[in-house]
């Protein structure tokens, strides 16, 4: 009786440090995976360059450990090649902006010379005009496909500065002044007297409304309408103008680019708006359309 209660001791004192070892090991895989989970949300941060280290040294620990930090070095030599292919890409665009403007800007001069010497019959003078036409087109065309790629393919961070919003409208207004007054346009703008000031970056915002108003002067019919209300977290700003009706006109889609539905005028190029959206999304500002079928538009949120 003795010798079993010996054993049972000497069994249940093993279960105990059998219990404790387990207990210390699942702490430390625990720890280790704990370690492991900081360093994985440092990479989510981009910050590629802190290594996981290793704790506990178990085989697969080890293992798992060089896995991540293997994948880690493939990633970083990605996004290295990646910043490469978007530098040469700019490069790219620059060479190929310059190199198809400069003939372009060379026809039109020379095209301007015969129109100014008046050697040409009345039909070829017309020939000449819808060529000039046509090359002015392809001139707008080219400078919005150009500015359109430099954008997308710059991946560098916005510098953000503050915008004294009342200010900067106004200016936007008065720069906008002579074809609005010439337009005939019943033109109105509600914007606060009281100083706002949002944080942006002032160049692609004059951007965003040259472009906003450069539609309107193409689409609006009488009416034209600029609004900014200011609430505790938002400004909200808006441009609204009254439009010829079109059954196919989908406000949805205005901000794809070259979209331009069949009713509308074969002014523009379809990359106007398209540019607004890409600008707006670096600023981190929210920008979107509506209509229904007589008026149209479009608003701009930007947090306070």
């Amino acid at each position: 009786m003795h010798n079993q209660e010996m054993i049972l001791v000497i069994a249940g004192g093993l279960l105990l440090m059998l219990a404790a070892v387990l207990l210390v090991r699942l702490y430390q895989y625990k720890r280790q995976i704990r370690s492991f989970t900081k360093r994985i949300n440092e990479r989510k941060s981009a910050n590629m360059n802190q290594p996981v280290t290793v704790e506990y040294f178990d085989k697969d620990i080890l293992a798992l450990a060089d896995a991540l930090n293997e994948y880690t070095d493939m990633v970083k030599k990605q996004l290295l090649n990646l910043e490469q292919d978007r530098r040469q890409l700019k490069n790219v665009i620059a060479g190929i902006s310059h190199d198809f403007r400069t003939p372009l800007t060379a026809a039109k001069g020379y095209m301007q010379m015969i129109d100014k010497n008046g050697v040409l019959d009345e039909k070829n003078q017309e020939y000449l005009a819808i060529a000039m036409d046509k090359a002015e087109y392809l001139k707008t065309l080219s400078d919005a496909f150009f500015e359109v790629s430099a954008i997308e393919a710059n991946t560098e961070q916005v510098a953000m500065e503050p915008v004294h919003m009342t200010n900067f409208l106004s200016e936007q207004i008065m720069s906008q002044y002579d074809w609005i007054n010439e337009s005939g346009l019943d033109a109105v703008f509600r914007v606060p007297e009281q100083d706002i000031v949002v944080t942006s970056n002032k160049q692609f915002l004059g951007r965003i409304f040259e472009n906003l108003f450069s539609n309107a002067r193409k689409y609006a019919v009488s009416k034209l309408s600029l609004t900014m209300k200011v609430e505790e977290k938002r400004v909200m700003i808006s441009m609204k103008n009254d439009m010829i009706h079109s059954d196919d006109f989908d406000a949805q889609r205005v901000f794809e680019a070259f979209y331009r539905e069949a009713s509308r005028h074969s002014e523009g190029t379809g990359l106007g708006l398209y540019v607004v959206k890409c600008l707006a999304d670096k600023l981190g500002h929210k920008v979107w359309a509506e209509s229904d079928g007589e008026m149209f538009e479009i608003y701009i949120e930007i947090e306070r």
